[in-house]
């Protein structure tokens, strides 16, 4: 199944299944970061009531919810109450508070375009506000907005918290979201955390598409925190659906792959020791952090001295002397003290750092005077595009395959998201699909990497290899032209695609420009194909390779085959978006030597 366009589709339905609203203890190791400067506060010995100042090197911290069996917070509990094992070994608690002790709060609010918009939660400072409603004169609160890029944190002082309509987050502008990355940021933004708890808050519709760390060095940076992780899940747009699969990786409309915000929240979950919430309004959103605020006030807080283990992962085992009454919490924590095995920061400001932490594409990037160059040649197999059945590295070259359908691909079972995707014409009005294996409409293959271009000159030699005449008879129900070509502008309403063909006269060559706007509100996505070049007859078709080009600059779209000009138009509906692939139609075609220059 393709999701997409490079975004993710709304997951509400499954999530409310999926997530439901279960409370975790969370465990932290002491202390989160190399070079971290050690804690240094009042700690509480949990044999006496005298505050002690100290320095505590190795201290481990665990908040601990405790539930009766009807679900209710069960309150009034002392150390005494508690054991807590570690790999079977009884430890002694040396810290004990019940919700006394404050916290430090990072907000991290999602902006990026994969938000439902029709579904408005509250801007980023009406959400930040609402959660400062219910702070304590204690907590350090600072909130940052995030898409691919990091928002920077603001600090949020007590004042700001007694009148918090002033409030308002400097909006990260970009396209797309990098969850891990944010996350990750607030982790290292709590490093200098006064107080001993910490906490995160995630207002997000679970979309990674842009982190450059991936979801295990995530997770093994969790592990390593002290802070306990609250997703807050909102819907993304309406035309992206999931339907239910719970497939761990799912496939968009440009090929690439990204995690399943479903198993993004759960493991999220379970691996930081706090709760998800899914509100489907401002009021579900303003009760989800009050209940965030709650369960910080109601969670008990034990300490002990951690013994040496050769283990990387430590077992943590709570129980209460309460009947009927249980702990949840989370059971593994790292036993590595240094969390830059898993993520290295920029040090001034906490973003992941991009030297350690490149993405694939960066390694074929220059900078010059007249801007940045992306060239690939497709002969590193891991420079980042996307690779599948029909999408993948050949040698010299990448490749875009849509030619066997598979037996009984028409009616395949919805959880077959593997199967490959077809491209057929059909006569309805020219609206066509554009995701899913399923789909009667035309499907193209697509494959788009590399930076996002607002200005730009691309360049790549093409050899398009139309399928036979019996191939298109048995494989495509309708008549479908065999065309394949350059995608450019590609961003979330829809894309430009610069098509060749041979098909218009035997062994003649025909270029064309058309658009396809995504439509709303559509599942499968659907889109709407304008032509902007009509089909333009170039020459005829060569043995070799074509090279085709477009400029696009100042919304002027210029169109080259061989370095001859074939057409000049304006069109500026998308004025900025990424560079790619496509084929439509039955065949396959092989792209080389891709070189996009800055203008």
């Amino acid at each position: 199944m393709k999701l997409g366009p490079r975004y993710i589709p709304s997951f509400h339905r499954a999530f409310v299944t999926l997530l439901s609203a279960v409370v975790t203890v969370c465990i932290f190791p002491w202390p989160l970061f190399h070079g971290i400067t050690l804690f240094r506060g009042a700690i509480t010995e949990a044999q006496s009531n005298v505050p002690v100042l100290r320095v505590e090197v190795d201290l481990q911290t665990i908040d601990v919810q405790v539930k009766d069996s009807k679900g209710n917070d069960v309150l009034g509990l002392s150390a005494k109450n508690f054991k807590v094992r570690e790999n079977g070994q009884r430890q002694k608690i040396v810290f004990f508070d019940a919700g006394n002790s404050p916290v430090d709060i990072a907000i991290l609010v999602d902006s990026s375009n994969t938000m439902n918009s029709s579904g408005h939660l509250g801007s980023e400072q009406e959400i930040a506000a609402q959660f400062m409603r219910t702070a304590r004169p204690g907590d350090d609160i600072s909130a940052m907005d995030f898409t691919d890029q990091m928002g920077p944190f603001q600090h949020f002082t007590r004042a700001r918290l007694l009148n918090p309509a002033g409030v308002a987050l400097a909006r990260a502008p970009s396209h797309g979201s990098a969850l891990y990355d944010a996350i990750a940021t607030a982790l290292c933004h709590l490093r200098t955390s006064k107080n001993l708890r910490q906490a995160v808050i995630v207002i997000t519709d679970g979309v990674d598409q842009y982190s450059r760390i991936n979801l295990e060095q995530l997770i093994g940076l969790v592990r390593s925190s002290r802070a306990q992780l609250f997703m807050i899940g909102l819907q993304s747009r309406p035309e992206f659906g999931f339907q239910g699969h719970p497939e761990p990786r799912l496939t968009l409309v440009d090929g690439q792959d990204m995690d399943n915000p479903i198993v993004v929240f759960e493991r999220l979950m379970k691996e930081s020791g706090a709760e998800s919430f899914i509100p489907k309004s401002n009021g579900g959103l303003e009760e989800a952090l009050r209940a965030v605020s709650n369960m910080l006030k109601s969670e008990y807080t034990l300490a002990y001295y951690p013994q040496k283990t050769p283990y990387e992962l430590r077992k943590i085992e709570v129980k209460v002397d309460r009947h009927g009454a249980h702990v949840l919490a989370r059971r593994l924590v790292d036993s590595q003290q240094d969390a830059s095995q898993f993520v290295h920061f920029d040090e001034a400001t906490c973003t992941v750092s991009p030297k350690f932490h490149p993405y694939p594409y960066e390694a074929d990037v220059t900078h010059g005077l007249g801007g940045m160059t992306y060239r690939d040649n497709f002969s590193n197999p891991h420079s980042g595009w996307p690779i599948h059945e029909n999408s993948h590295y050949v040698s010299g070259g990448y490749e875009l395959l849509n030619l066997e359908v598979p037996t009984g691909n028409v009616g395949v079972p919805a959880d077959n998201i593997r199967a490959p995707v077809y491209s057929v014409e059909v006569p309805a009005g020219n609206i066509n699909k554009a995701m899913s294996p399923l789909a009667e409409g035309r499907e193209d293959v697509v494959a788009t990497y590399g930076p996002w271009w607002s200005g730009f000159y691309a360049s790549v030699s093409m050899k398009l290899v139309p399928a036979k005449s019996h191939d298109v008879k048995s494989q495509f129900p309708y008549a479908a032209r065999p065309a394949a070509g350059l995608i450019f502008r590609m961003n979330p309403m829809g894309y430009y695609a610069l098509l060749l063909s041979d098909a218009v006269k035997e062994k003649n060559l025909s270029v064309a420009v058309v658009r396809r706007d995504f439509l709303p509100d559509t599942y499968p996505l659907a889109y709407k194909e304008k032509g902007i070049v009509p089909w333009t007859a170039v020459g005829n078709a060569p043995t070799s390779a074509t090279e085709l080009s477009v400029q696009d600059l100042n919304n002027q779209i210029s169109v080259f085959v061989d370095g001859q000009k074939v057409k000049v138009v304006r069109d500026d509906t998308y004025s900025q978006g990424w560079v790619g692939f496509v084929i439509s139609g039955p065949g396959r075609a092989t792209f080389t030597s891709l070189v996009v220059e800055q203008k």
